[in-house]
């Protein structure tokens, strides 16, 4: 099994903050993606270029998502799980399935 990985860009805590809501309503929900995708700067074409690149393999799915203050993009190919800094296009882990 093949691990690499590196350190994020973080978000601040605010920003990171904002993801967050007691309340499991479908609307606010919508709103924590919405507050995900306007901090992200790296986009699902870019993620897709950058995997190709570092791969050779398409992405099979994708997830844009966030752990502390990190925000990435979970990805899955065919032979890899990868993941993708979605501020500055980092890979911060891939792994060989």
């Amino acid at each position: 099994m093949l691990v690499l990985q590196a350190e994020a860009t973080n978000i601040t805590v605010q920003e990171h903050n904002s993801f967050h809501n007691t309340n499991s309503r479908p609307i606010l929900q919508m709103d924590k993606k919405r507050k995900m995708h306007d901090l992200h700067k790296i986009d699902e074409k870019q993620a897709a270029q950058l995997v190709k690149n570092e791969t050779g393999e398409e992405i099979i799915s994708h997830t844009l998502t966030h752990e502390g203050n990190s925000l990435f993009y979970d990805i899955d190919t065919k032979n890899y799980t990868i993941e993708l800094d979605a501020i500055d296009g980092t890979i911060l882990k891939k792994v060989k399935k």
